[in-house]
């Protein structure tokens, strides 16, 4: 099972937005943390909004916050 960590108002406000914008589904897709040479670039959580007429909508991504960062504690590298 994949798992992803993101900030809830996050979450929250892109949802109300997909809401807002009458699409009755949303399609989830965890991309996972990639790294290109000596970048690193976090894992997100994409969004797309799939409306009752079959449309799709790009709703971009959350990236994720680290576990560490949200507890404000250091975690050994």
């Amino acid at each position: 099972m994949q798992k992803i960590h993101i900030n809830a108002n996050s979450l929250l406000e892109r949802v109300r937005e997909i809401q807002k914008d009458g699409m009755g589904l949303i399609e989830l897709c965890i991309i996972a943390e990639q790294t290109d040479g000596k970048y690193t670039n976090p894992a997100f959580l994409h969004f797309t909004g799939i409306s009752t007429k079959g449309e799709y909508k790009d709703y971009e991504s959350i990236d994720e916050l680290p576990l560490a960062q949200h507890l404000n504690v250091s975690m050994p590298a």
